[in-house]
Formats: structure tokens, C-alpha cells, sequence
């Protein structure tokens, strides 16, 4: 895919977001460039504020999103150079980029500190919030100013020089254009040129020690890093640092970290000898011989630590706030060069495996887990109804993982892209973040869906995966259970579109309102039910909401609004009040007027029981007939190979061995529904453990 392909996709799916959510083209680019960012882990989940005017003394002032970073207490400021036409834009330069985006930006954080800004937006705007939060709040540790463009960057281009602010903060410019994000996708699972210098070290690199690791398919290194250089990286590059899993630093409150910052300020020379250290990976290294025969790594890219984030951050913390020498602390690390290939694979068992000074819950690793792959099989075989005379079928595609939209279109001809365009269009892609977002809100957890993507990812992967180890609440989620979820991702991106579109709606907020009114209106079809829901067959029929479901929406919508909008203490932040539980409580226990109508539009508690007892014995047929055309994809010799390796690992029962019989005798043998379910679970399990299929 060229560039101009790959910006005009970009184009496409921001128009397409734009239509859905009725948002201005310019708010829907940003979007659509922040949420691949975000998922590439590039930045954190961001809060849209497009705002753009004439500061003091005339300066031009312009934003539009913002991200507090809690894995190093940082303030990211984002700011677009749209041009959005067909045609490929010229080349953006640096003096462009400076006087078109980073002056704008920077200049809304130094106003917001004097108060100006403050002082004369309205409230109601997200950017008097912003400006009153940097005003009162303590300085943050940096302050990242961020370009997005459809452009494509200079080549003369290598690097921004860094700056600090007039109060000291470290300031650090990054251009995110469609070249860069081009490379991201196509990396996949690899991040984007972090290239971490080591060569200014007194010795001219860090000494390392080669680990001999056979034929592994990756290099291994041993080191001891000199604390304030470790703790330096840290604070240039923040969060990019940290493996995306385990990124956020759990702070002071913690044994661990009050015993790393005890140690620090008390006995700095037994600094080594307390701490584990940390491990970290890359994808690639430069190393050079010293004079003295030493083998010194000069630099690395894609430097991240996925194992002592609490380490990092502490010496951080301590060099930045509280001044203390670091000069005879010293850090053991343990580097992994994994190559781009098998980055995807191995960096998060490394995380997960590495020795772990704060445990990491299994819902941080839920990206893999087995639910994204049933719901994705489920999403590319069920067909949505056609609508309005059409007389094509869709899929609504679900993405496990990023960017698989529009992999599948590449190398297609125009016209089968067409095709495959016109069965997935972009409208119905479901990216796992955003049915997470969707589907903590009709949990009655707005305050959670507030928090952003990630936060509601978590929430989500912990419900998922305590309900996914009862095995009749696990065959809830077939068919029938993705149709409902359909059906509520249509509901979240109508009520987007009518909030947009609203009278009363002046700007700012719509996603705190939105998700507060998805959750109020899920409680009062609960309580106007006995306990039942909305009828998700109904919508998922018809593809959309009705006019009914339209109008107590819009009722539901403007109270939610005027709920935000006057917290009980004059002055609060908006958006922060929405994500705690004291919104949430009092959004859900408001009045609301429930339309006549409506009640025809649920179901009620016994209709759902029998809905769900139909689905579950649906899924146990599928998923058994599914198991069976598994194992018969495979040969004899196939099985024969896990039977010996299970065995090997010691992860063979006796049950797996009978079950293995037919498998091994294919095809003059068929296995049953349940021996299928019990191979496919054993191939799982090998999996993991490390067997390649």
C-alpha cells in the first residue's frame, strides 16, 4: 500500500466516523489518528478539546485533545495540520510544523498557567476545564507538545530539539505524519523509532555482557546501568518507555515503592543489592568494542522495559522532584533483542514471565485471550439483515487485533477491494477497545467508560474472564450474544449522533453525556422489565434504533447534560466528576421521563432467561460441531506430534489421551463433539507453553 492509499483510507475512515458521530471532518481525523496511536501504544488514551482563538497580546491559540499521562505524570497536548483534500497535500516542513502547530499548542499550556485563559473562556467549554487543571494543579514532569497531519513530513526532518518551558518544565515535540503512522501499522505489533542513545556514557556506550542463548532467534545482553541514566531516559521519554501492559506506575502508596524510595534516600550504596533490577527488550541494537576489548551497546531502538517500570519511575521521581544524587546507584538489566517477527509473540511472555516485583492481573494480558478469537470468527460469519432495499448482506467486522480492517485489503485488486468494502464496510468495524468502552456503559458503569479506552478495557477483561471460567456463562457468548452486542454499538453511535445534532447540545462533553445516558437508559429498561433489557433482536433486525428509542434517548440525553453540567461543587472539573462514582450514582438515580412507548421495546426478565437457555444450548452445538472442524483441518501426524510434546511438557492426562485416539487415527477415525473440545483445549494449552503449530 502506497501512501497516498494508505492516507486515503485514513480520509475515509474519518469521513465515515464523522458521518456516524456528526463531528466536524477536522475532530473526526483526530480521532481516527488518535485512536491508532493510542492502540499502537504510541500515546495515551487522549480527551477531545478542539478549541481554537486569539490569546493575549494576539497570540493564536490552538488545540484539540489533551492526555495526562499517569506512567510519568506528564501533559501531552495534541494539535492537527489538517488539509483533508483528495489530492496529497505538500510536504510539511519543520518551520511549518513550529509556526502551524507547536506554537499554537505550547501557547494554550503557558496561558492556561497565567489564568488568562482561564479567565476568559466560558465553563462550559473542556478547555476552561483543561486551563483551570494546569493553572491549579502541581507542574507536570514534562510537557509533550504533539503534531497530527495528513501530511507527510520533510525528510531534512530528523529530530526537534528538546526545550523547557519558561518555569523549567522539559518540553518535547513529536510529528506524528502519515508516513509514521504508515510504519506503525505496518509494523503491527512493534512500536515506532524509539531510539534510546547510550553512547554519551563515560565509557562512550554501556557495557554489556553477551548471554549465550543458543539458536533462539533473538540476542541476549547482561549489564549494570548507572541509575541517573536510566532515570534521564525515563524522563525524556515517559510512558513510551514502559511495555504497554504494565505501563502505569503504581507511585509511593506501595511497600514496594516506598522500600525503592526509602533505600534511595537512606542507603543509595545498597541500592544494587536490594533491587531485582530490571529486563528490558528491543528490536534492534548498535554495539561497538571498546579500547580496552569491552563490547559497548552505543544505542537501541524500540527500547522497553517490560519488567521494573517501579524501578524506573522511582528513580525518576527521585532525581526529578527530590534532587537526590544518583551518582553510585546502579540498575542490573537484562536486555532481549527480539526481532520485529517475533516481537508480537515473545515481548508479551517476556512481561508476563519476567520476575515481578508488583503482580500484573490477568486482565492486563486479556488482548489474547480466547474470546476475542470466538468473537471474531463469529463477526466474519454472521451476516447483518439488509436494510432500506439493499440487497447485500454485511458483516459487522470485529478487529482482535489492529489495523486487521485494512490488512485484509491489501493486495486486492480495485475491484475486489470494492467487494470486500461493500461486505465489511468501515462503519461497521468494532474495534475490542471500543465494545469494551460500549459495553461497560450498558453495565452501569459510565463513570468507568468516562475513564477512557483502556481503563474500560480492564473493566471489561475482569468480567470477561471471571464469567469465561463458568462454562454456561461462557456459551452465552455466541451468535446471539454478538447480535445484542451489535445492537448496543448501534445504540452508542446513534445517541452520539443525537447528542451532535441536539438543540440544547452547545458543545464539549458529548462523550461524558453519552456514555451517562446509555447507562440510565439500560437501568430504566431494567426497572421498567422486572429485571429485563431492551429487546436487542429488535434493533440488530432492523439495524437501528426506532423512533421511540430515538426520542427517550434525546429525553435521557438533555437531563444527563444538565447533570454535568452542574456539579455539586461550582467549579468542578466536568470531566473528571464524570469519572467517579458519585457521578455515576447520581446519574443513575435521577428522574427521568420514561416515553409511553418505550416499554414495548423491552423484554422482560423470563423472555431474557429463555433467550439465554437457547443460547446456550446453541453455542454447545456450535462450538462442539466447530471443534470437530478443527481437528480435522489437521492430520494423524499432526496429533501424533502434540501427544509427544504434551507428553514432554508433562501437560498429558489421561483424558487427553483418550480423547487423542480418533485424532491420531484420522481420517478412519472422527473424534466427538466433546474429544474435539478436549483436543483443542490441549492444543491451547501446548501453545502456550511454546508449541508452534
Amino acid at each position: 500500500m502506497t501512501e497516498e492509499e494508505f492516507r486515503a483510507d485514513l480520509l475515509a475512515c474519518a469521513a465515515s466516523r464523522a458521518e456516524t458521530e456528526s463531528s466536524g471532518a477536522r475532530e473526526a481525523f483526530v480521532a481516527e489518528f488518535l485512536e491508532r496511536l493510542r492502540e499502537a501504544q504510541e500515546v495515551p488514551d487522549a480527551e477531545p478539546c478542539p478549541e481554537a482563538l486569539i490569546g493575549h497580546r494576539g497570540r493564536k491559540l490552538e488545540i484539540d485533545a489533551y492526555a495526562y499521562d499517569e506512567a510519568d505524570d506528564s501533559l501531552h497536548l495534541f494539535v492537527a495540520v489538517h488539509d483533508g483534500s483528495a489530492a496529497m497535500p505538500s510536504v510539511l516542513t519543520r518551520t511549518e510544523a513550529r509556526d502551524q502547530g507547536f506554537n499554537h499548542v505550547v501557547g494554550v499550556f503557558e496561558q492556561a498557567r497565567t489564568g488568562w485563559l482561564g479567565g476568559n473562556i466560558e465553563e462550559s467549554r473542556p478547555l476552561w476545564a483543561l486551563a483551570r487543571r494546569i493553572q491549579s494543579e502541581a507542574l507536570p514532569t514534562a510537557l509533550r507538545a504533539h503534531v497530527v497531519t495528513d501530511h507527510c513530513l520533510s525528510e531534512r526532518v530528523r529530530e526537534i530539539t528538546p526545550e523547557v518551558t519558561h518555569e523549567g518544565v522539559p518540553l518535547t515535540f513529536q510529528i506524528w505524519d502519515i508516513s509514521r503512522l504508515k510504519r506503525i501499522h505496518e509494523a503491527r505489533n512493534a512500536r515506532d523509532d524509539l531510539v534510546v542513545e547510550f553512547g554519551d556514557l563515560p565509557q562512550g556506550g554501556l557495557p554489556v555482557l553477551r548471554a549465550a542463548v543458543g539458536e533462539a532467534g533473538y540476542d541476549a545482553y547482561l549489564t549494570v546501568i548507572p541509575a541517573a541514566a536510566l532515570a534521564d531516559i525515563y524522563i525524556r521519554h515517559g510512558g513510551r518507555l514502559l511495555e504497554g501492559n504494565v505501563r502505569t506506575y503504581l507511585g509511593r502508596v506501595g511497600n514496594v515503592n516506598r522500600g525503592i524510595a526509602n533505600t534511595l534516600a537512606r542507603e543509595p550504596e545498597k541500592f544494587f543489592a536490594y533491587n531485582n533490577g530490571i529486563a528490558a527488550t528491543a528490536c534492534t541494537v548498535c554495539l561497538q568494542t571498546g579500547p580496552d576489548g569491552i563490547l559497548l551497546l552505543t544505542q537501541a531502538t524500540d527500547l522497553q522495559i517490560v519488567n521494573g517500570a517501579q524501578t524506573t519511575a522511582s528513580l525518576a521521581t527521585a532525581r526529578r522532584e527530590r534532587k537526590e544524587p544518583l551518582d553510585n546507584v546502579f540498575v542490573p538489566m537484562k536486555l532481549s533483542v527480539v526481532p520485529a517477527d517475533l516481537a508480537g509473540e515473545m515481548i508479551p511472555r517476556i512481561s508476563r514471565y519476567a520476575n515481578s516485583q508488583n503482580p500484573v492481573r490477568a486482565s492486563d494480558f486479556f488482548a489474547n485471550h480466547e474470546f476475542h478469537r470466538r468473537i471474531e470468527e463469529i463477526s466474519r460469519r454472521v451476516l447483518a439483515p439488509s436494510v432500506g432495499g439493499s440487497q447485500v448482506q454485511t458483516h459487522w467486522f470485529y478487529e482482535r487485533a489492529r489495523g486487521q480492517h485494512l490488512n485484509e485489503q491489501a493486495g486486492l485488486t480495485a475491484a475486489h477491494k470494492e467487494r470486500f468494502l461493500r461486505l465489511n464496510p468501515r462503519k461497521q468495524v468494532i474495534k475490542k477497545t471500543d465494545l469494551a468502552k460500549v459495553e461497560t456503559c450498558f453495565e452501569l458503569l459510565p463513570d468507568i467508560a468516562c475513564r477512557g479506552a483502556e481503563k474500560s478495557f480492564v473493566e471489561f477483561a475482569n468480567r470477561i474472564a471471571k464469567e469465561w471460567a463458568d462454562e454456561n456463562r461462557r456459551l452465552l457468548y455466541g451468535d446471539d450474544w454478538f447480535r445484542g452486542a451489535v445492537a448496543r454499538v448501534i445504540l452508542f453511535k446513534t445517541a452520539e449522533g443525537l447528542v451532535s445534532n441536539a438543540a440544547w447540545y452547545d458543545g464539549g462533553y458529548r462523550a461524558q453525556i453519552v456514555a451517562d445516558t446509555l447507562a440510565r437508559l439500560a437501568k430504566l429498561a431494567r426497572d421498567s422489565s422486572d429485571g429485563g433489557t431492551l429487546d436487542w433482536s429488535r434493533i440488530w433486525t432492523s439495524q437501528s434504533a426506532d423512533d421511540v428509542l430515538y426520542q427517550q434517548i434525546l429525553v435521557i440525553a438533555k437531563a444527563m447534560a444538565g447533570l454535568l453540567r452542574s456539579p455539586p461543587q461550582a467549579g468542578q472539573n466536568i470531566g473528571e466528576w464524570a469519572k467517579q462514582q458519585a457521578g455515576r450514582k447520581r446519574a443513575l438515580e435521577s428522574e427521568v421521563q420514561e416515553l409511553p412507548a418505550f416499554r414495548t421495546r423491552l423484554i422482560d426478565a423470563d423472555d431474557q432467561k429463555g433467550a439465554r437457555k437457547f443460547a446456550r444450548d446453541e453455542s454447545r452445538i456450535d462450538r462442539g460441531l466447530g471443534a470437530i472442524t478443527e481437528v480435522m483441518k489437521k492430520d494423524a501426524v499432526f496429533w501424533q506430534v502434540l501427544e509427544s510434546y504434551a507428553r514432554r511438557r508433562n501437560l498429558l492426562f489421561s483424558e487427553d489421551e483418550r480423547a487423542l485416539v480418533p485424532a491420531k487415527n484420522l481420517p478412519r477415525m472422527v473424534p466427538t463433539d466433546r474429544q474435539a473440545e478436549r483436543i483443542m483445549g490441549l492444543l491451547s494449552r501446548c501453545e502456550q507453553a511454546g508449541f508452534v503449530v
